[in-house]
């Protein structure tokens, strides 16, 4: 009982220290921190793959944590897939035998 909440307190912190290093990003600033060239910058958000937001419907803001947050998700799930890939390899492999 007492883990739990323990563990739940320092999911909170956790959350606030997140949000205090936010800051909203320009477009340029998305594309500088990210390496992105604008063009490629402007597809993802097209194809609404990387989260933005256009509060006057037409200048592009990103968050920071946000952009992070989708950065480690992406590189996630690849690490997940090439361990699928590699396990389905060695099945393969240890049926041919």
């Amino acid at each position: 009982m007492k883990q739990e909440a323990i563990a739940k307190q320092l999911e909170e912190i956790k959350v606030l220290l997140k949000k205090k290093d936010d800051k909203p990003l320009s477009f340029k600033e998305a594309c500088a921190y990210l390496g992105f060239a604008p063009s490629y910058l402007y597809k993802l958000t097209y194809r609404k793959v990387i989260p933005h937001y256009k509060p006057t419907g037409k200048m592009l803001f990103f968050s920071k944590c946000e952009l992070d947050e989708w950065i480690f998700d992406k590189r996630n799930e690849r690490s997940e897939k090439q361990e699928v890939e590699q396990d389905e390899e060695e099945e393969s492999e240890a049926e041919r035998q």
